[in-house]
């Protein structure tokens, strides 16, 4: 006589098979339900109003005992904006359909590490400020009285670099500066008083 008999070894894959098709349905549904949320890319126009296709960068003010910071980073933000925003940017307020204005309040350089000689090879970099892009009528399109940037930048070993990094650091700090605030405000990030 024989045992109770068993399921056939079939059986369990089969059971796997509908699991897994079940799950790549779900995850599939879960998609299609996900796809028209509101997601955006960043960096995508997305929080400036469809009437703001001019703005006007206005030169930023400098409260730091940096030389030129705030002209690098006004020219950098103008870059930037004319890139990602996909709007054109003017020379006055007259012209421009929104005006972005800002204020360096702080710039500090703190070194993380040493190399062999006791010279500073990798910084911590940040730079503060306020910012406020308004419409033509005043209305707040994007405000933040302290706006941070922090960012962790490796100085080159090369004697021929070393000398001048502090010029070509201020470039690529500015550039950074301008990349991360361009992309909250296209995101819509802050506007706080």
């Amino acid at each position: 006589a024989r045992g109770p008999s068993r399921a056939p070894a079939r059986s369990r894959p089969r059971a796997l098979t509908v699991t897994r098709a079940a799950s790549i349905l779900l995850l599939m549904a879960s998609l299609l339900c996900t796809a028209g949320c509101g997601y955006h890319l960043m960096g995508a126009a997305g929080a400036l109003p469809p009437t703001v296709k001019t703005v006007a960068v206005m030169p930023f003010e400098r409260q730091v005992p940096v030389l030129q910071v705030e002209q690098r980073i006004t020219e950098a933000v103008t870059r930037e904006l004319a890139q990602r925003a996909r709007v054109k940017v003017v020379s006055s307020k007259e012209e421009a359909d929104a005006v972005l204005s800002g204020v360096v309040t702080g710039y500090g350089v703190l070194p993380m590490s040493y190399d062999a000689d006791g010279k500073a090879n990798r910084y911590q970099i940040t730079v503060s400020a306020r910012i406020r892009l308004a419409s033509r009528g005043g209305g707040v399109l994007f405000q933040t009285p302290s706006y941070k940037f922090s960012e962790i930048y490796e100085r080159s070993s090369s004697p021929a670099t070393y000398v001048n990094y502090e010029v070509v650091a201020y470039d690529v700090v500015a550039r950074d500066f301008a990349r991360a605030l361009v992309a909250s405000i296209l995101e819509g990030a802050s506007v706080e008083e």
